[in-house]
């Protein structure tokens, strides 16, 4: 089993069959055998009029080439598994899911995002209409954090929004120095459960 079904696939489907943790009763609907060969959504948990379909990346340190396979994932039009013939859920949404903590024997510290936040807000700063208009005609909805089997969200807009706080925050920092004020500014919307 690889690091993204261990790590980020697994600790969700746990948070969304925990009514308690992720705030209502959700059905996994569908989750590749294959990992290498999968073709469709990493996972696709639905409830009464809402379909999230989820693509997972476990990032280990700074490396912003695994966030293509996320940008890359709501274009390649993949299908719902769905009972009726239509190909997708008029109330379907995409959701990133990013394992961003270390495995045990990692470098341990009270906040684990492990940079993943500011490669992020420098990813969106880069051109912040494109991720708007991304966001709105994909519908992209959230982006989930798995860290350490625990998960917390934070709504695709309101990353964009702190994105432009860190643009203006961070502009002539050092690379150390946006890393602390990336995690700050993520760290107060983000409730890992």
């Amino acid at each position: 089993m690889g690091n993204e079904k261990r790590l980020v696939v697994n600790p969700l489907k746990i948070y969304f069959l925990d009514p308690k943790r992720s705030g209502a009763k959700w059905l996994i609907k569908d989750e590749p055998n294959y990992e290498r060969s999968a073709t469709g959504w990493d996972l696709q948990v639905e409830r009464k009029n809402q379909v999230l379909l989820i693509e997972a990346k476990y990032i280990r340190g700074p490396s912003a080439s695994a966030l293509a396979g996320l940008l890359i994932a709501p274009l390649t039009k993949k299908q719902e598994k769905m009972r009726s013939k239509k190909k997708k859920s008029w109330s379907s949404v995409v959701c990133w899911a990013i394992g961003c903590g270390y495995e045990k024997g990692g470098r341990a510290k009270k906040y684990q995002m492990g940079g993943i936040s500011q490669i992020l807000f420098d990813y969106f700063i880069r051109n912040i209409e494109f991720w708007n208009c991304y966001s709105e005609i994909l519908k992209v909805k959230y982006i989930y954090f798995v860290d350490n089997k625990k998960v917390a969200k934070i709504l695709f807009a309101k990353i964009l929004v702190l994105a432009k706080l860190y643009k203006t925050r961070a502009s002539t920092k050092k690379l150390e120095e946006r890393r602390v004020i990336a995690d700050e500014l993520i760290e107060r919307f983000l409730k890992f459960i």
